[in-house]
């Protein structure tokens, strides 16, 4: 196993046997597709596209670290996935998950009754009582230089398939077909699609999640990305039209990028997600679209989910260094999204990297957050 990666994974068992700890707990069982890509520094264990579930699960006490796996799978995980910190325990495959926990658990005996001090982030599929919530934020949320590294060159790939087609896609073409574009791309990148959303002309409007359908582009097309590797999972939206753009979408446009830039401005570490949602809140107001936000959630932190949760006005969790946000401010017809990383630290500042940034090619205008501040944004592109 490389260097890093070791590095990497024990960073993080560290940061899991303190919170074993912290929660008086002897074991937890990570089977969630997101947990194992990050504890094991990017691996994959997913066989089914359409799941959150792991094909196996690693399991953590204070002195060991354990990879469960049945008999199909084992030998994959072993020789190519970065695993090398965890000692495997192989089961048959006729064998449930579960009963090789109780084992792993309760120790020779087998005892149900030593599993109640275990916690599981999947607890129907091992039969453990559920993992504290505060994991994500207390364990996962703060990105290691490794995990950076891999999400910016993510972010770069992310940005040049969106742009490759949005720049191929004509008049005439279905949303299937932009979506199916975006698929090709994105996997030929290593790249799973976790969300692909398409919406032409009037279908823009009308929903703030449009699944592609065969509906034929004329002029106005929106398109979404949310691509996955190594667990992490980037995510950012453009708009493209054909003919001249009209003058009150494009106001419209410039609107959502002001809100944008008032949650980017107010995303600062120590600071609740409930008061940078609230900043959000308080510019569209200003821009005279004071009820758009009750139509879409406004996104939140990131990582290896597409939202760790949902921001709201009364959230209290905080913003911390080294995590990845990604806000989607939208008014009807309209919206702004990209993923970045607070990095930097107190003393010298703070700074967002934008890792799904516009190629020098796109156009961008420029809008100004609540401080004064100029922030150059990507525009619609008119083509």
């Amino acid at each position: 196993m490389p260097t890093a990666i070791m590095t990497e994974t024990a960073i993080k068992l560290a940061r899991v046997r303190a919170y074993l700890k912290q929660h008086k707990l002897a074991g937890i069982v990570l089977g969630s597709r997101a947990n194992w890509a990050w504890l094991s520094g990017g691996g994959d264990a997913h066989i089914v596209s359409q799941t959150d579930e792991a094909f196996g699960a690693l399991a953590v006490t204070a002195r060991g670290a354990y990879l469960l796996a049945n008999n199909i799978e084992m030998a994959r995980f072993v020789k190519e996935e970065p695993i090398a910190a965890f000692t495997p325990k192989v089961f048959p495959w006729s064998t449930p998950l579960s009963e090789a926990v109780v084992k792993l658990a309760g120790g020779k005996s087998g005892s149900k009754a030593a599993c109640k001090t275990w916690a599981s982030d999947m607890p129907a599929m091992t039969g453990l009582k559920a993992l504290p919530g505060d994991f994500q934020q207390t364990c996962r949320a703060q990105l290691l230089d490794a995990e950076i590294r891999r999400y910016k060159s993510l972010g770069r790939d992310c940005t040049l398939v969106m742009e490759t087609v949005c720049h191929a896609i004509h008049p005439g073409d279905s949303e299937h077909h932009a979506e199916a574009e975006m698929a090709r791309h994105l996997l030929s990148r290593g790249i799973q699609p976790h969300v692909l959303l398409v919406a032409f002309d009037e279908r823009i409007a009308s929903y703030r999640h449009p699944a592609p359908t065969s509906k034929r582009l004329k002029h106005h097309a929106m398109l979404v990305i949310c691509g996955q590797r190594h667990g992490l999972i980037a995510s950012l939206t453009r708009f493209v039209h054909f003919g001249a753009l009209p003058k009150d979408l494009a106001k419209r446009h410039e609107a959502t990028c002001r809100v944008e830039a008032a949650y980017w401005e107010a995303t600062v570490p120590g600071t609740s997600y409930g008061a940078a949602f609230s900043a959000g809140l308080a510019q569209y107001k200003k821009e005279g679209f004071a009820k758009e936000w009750e139509l879409h959630h406004q996104g939140g932190p990131t990582g290896y989910s597409g939202r760790d949760f949902v921001a709201t006005a009364g959230e209290k969790r905080l913003i911390q260094p080294g995590q990845a946000v990604a806000w989607n401010p939208s008014i009807t017809g309209t919206k702004s999204e990209d993923t970045f990383i607070i990095e930097g630290e107190a003393k010298i500042g703070w700074e967002r990297t934008v890792i799904t940034e516009a190629s020098p090619d796109w156009p961008t205008i420029t809008v100004t957050t609540p401080s004064g501040a100029q922030l150059i944004r990507p525009a619609v592109l008119v083509r």
